[in-house]
C-alpha cells in the first residue's frame, strides 16, 4: 500500500505535467506572436542579407510609330531614312523631353531591330548636362535639317549595307534663343524586309 505522503507527492507531479502539456499545446496556434519571425524580419535580422530593389521608374515603352512629319518617309531609299533619323535625333524640345534621349526615342520607328533593344534597354543613367540644362532654362526648341556630306573613301553601299554622312544644323528659339549648333553624323544603315532602317547614329 503507496504512504499517502507519497500519495500526495505523485498527486502533485502529475498535476504539474499535466499544467505544462496544456500550456505548451496554448502557444502553437495561429495567433501566436512570439513564434518563427515573418521572412522580411529575418532578412533585416541577418547580417549582409539585402533585399530585392523595387524599381522606382517604369520600363521605357518605344513609340509604336513615327511622329506625323516622318510617317512617308521613302523606307527604300537610305538618303531618305538618313536624314530622317538625324532629324529625329537632334529634334530637341526641352518643353517636353527630358533629355536628347527622348527624341533619340522618337526615331526608334527607323532604326535596326538590335539598335532599338540596345537604345531601349540603356538609358541613360546620369542626367543630361549643363548643355541641357542651359537649354532647358530658355524653353529651347531644336528645329533641325539635315544635308548630305561628303568624305574621301566612305565605304561603297551594298545590296545589305550603306553609310551616309549628314551636316545636322539645329536652330533654336527660346527666351533667348540659344545659338545654333552645327555638326556631322554617320549614319549607317541596314537593309531589311520592309526596307533601310539605320544601325548606327555618331556624331563625328
Amino acid at each position: 500500500m503507496i504512504p499517502t505522503s507519497l500519495r500526495r507527492q505523485l498527486l502533485v507531479a502529475a498535476a504539474t505535467a499535466a499544467a505544462l502539456t496544456v500550456s505548451a499545446c496554448g502557444h502553437t496556434g495561429s495567433d501566436d506572436t512570439t513564434g518563427t519571425a515573418p521572412p522580411a524580419a529575418l532578412a533585416s535580422a541577418v547580417p549582409g542579407a539585402r533585399s530585392v530593389p523595387v524599381p522606382t521608374s517604369p520600363p521605357v515603352t518605344p513609340p509604336s510609330e513615327l511622329p506625323a512629319a516622318y510617317r512617308d518617309v521613302d523606307r527604300s531609299s537610305p538618303d531618305a531614312v538618313a536624314a530622317a533619323v538625324t532629324e529625329l535625333w537632334y529634334g530637341w524640345d526641352t518643353t517636353r523631353d527630358s533629355g536628347p534621349y527622348d527624341a533619340k526615342l522618337r526615331a526608334l520607328p527607323l532604326l535596326d531591330p538590335a539598335t532599338v533593344t540596345d537604345l531601349v534597354t540603356h538609358p541613360p543613367i546620369s542626367g543630361p548636362g549643363a548643355d541641357w540644362l542651359a537649354l532647358a532654362a530658355a524653353g529651347a526648341i531644336a528645329h533641325v535639317s539635315s544635308a548630305p556630306a561628303h568624305e574621301a573613301g566612305a565605304p561603297a553601299d551594298t545590296d545589305l549595307r550603306a553609310y551616309r554622312l549628314r551636316e545636322v544644323i539645329q536652330e533654336f528659339t527660346g527666351n533667348p534663343p540659344p545659338p545654333r549648333t552645327q555638326r556631322i553624323v554617320s549614319v549607317v544603315l541596314r537593309r531589311t524586309f520592309d526596307g533601310w532602317r539605320a544601325e548606327s547614329v555618331v556624331a563625328r
